[in-house]
């Protein structure tokens, strides 16, 4: 499964809007929720753990 640019790119804008309607204290949190209610979503714990290991070397 995979998602076009411009898909992406919209994905990446509502992001940045939404972290940016967090306080600067809550967006860890609000992080967390997100990894997890998108993990729920997707269902497959070892492509979980690979993208979460995957954002942490791009980070």
């Amino acid at each position: 499964m995979s998602i076009q640019t411009q898909a992406l790119e919209q994905v990446y804008d509502h992001l940045a809007q939404a972290l940016d309607s967090v306080p600067e204290s809550g967006r860890t949190l609000m992080l967390t929720r997100l990894a997890l209610l998108m993990s729920e979503q997707i269902g497959d714990s070892e492509v979980i753990c690979r993208l979460i290991d995957q954002a942490t070397l791009s980070g």
